[in-house]
């Protein structure tokens, strides 16, 4: 089965395509809209392994936390793609397809993100071999928390800028491991595994994973005549 991916949950978005057990992977800029890119760099792939878009049978959706606008594009365009080819949905958190990749079967690790306004996304998991489970779900925090959620030695997966943190709780960040991100291959790998265990999601349960309710900046004020 034809299958793709789209992560796009952190500034390191990136597109999967599966075919025949060879995975195939483009990671795009993060400086540039990911409305733009996501289907120019899945019809890449497609070209490139001799394939086109209406044979896709799966569409894998990093669901985050993360990114607003790059969740929503994401699943938007997974739900376009789907409509047009009968493709199947998948939607996975994307953390879990990080811990996936890095971890090996029974090995811990918390996430954390920036999450804005002076907050952080964490969780924690324990790969598993046929998975990842999540011992704490994804959730908001303030950085003051961060310390008493992350048992000591336990692996801490973020992305780079969030080292200014430790200044903060320097014990909790002592086994950082800076510049992890998701991506759409590992994403491609376990959700083609969880579509098999558990079948298709309907377009209903492809739901972006938002912790906090979006705050768009601040308008600038006119000046009063």
């Amino acid at each position: 089965m034809l299958s793709a991916a789209f992560e796009t949950s952190t500034r390191s978005p990136s597109v999967a395509l599966a075919i025949e057990g060879e995975i195939l992977e483009e990671r795009l800029s993060g400086a540039r809209p990911h409305a733009s890119d996501l289907l120019p760099a899945l019809d890449r792939l497609l070209s490139k392994s001799g394939h086109g878009v209406g044979e896709l049978g799966l569409i894998v959706v990093g669901t985050g936390p993360g990114s607003f606008t790059g969740l929503r594009v994401a699943v938007a365009t997974a739900l376009g793609l789907a409509r047009g080819t009968g493709a199947a949905l998948f939607g996975l958190p994307s953390w879990e397809a990080l811990c996936w990749r890095e971890l090996e079967p029974g090995a811990e690790a918390a996430v954390v993100q920036d999450a804005r306004g002076g907050s952080l996304y964490f969780a924690h998991y324990r790969r598993e071999v046929d998975g990842v489970l999540a011992l704490r779900a994804p959730c908001l925090i303030q950085p003051s928390e961060l310390e008493a959620l992350v048992p000591t030695r336990l692996r801490l997966f973020a992305e780079s800028g969030i080292e200014q943190l430790a200044q903060r709780s320097p014990d909790a960040l002592a086994q950082l491991s800076v510049d992890r991100s998701p991506y759409a291959s590992a994403l491609l790998e376990l959700g083609l595994l969880r579509h098999r265990l558990e079948g298709p999601h309907t377009p209903a349960q492809l739901e972006p994973l938002y912790l906090r309710a979006f705050a768009s900046p601040p308008k600038p004020r006119s000046a009063s005549k």
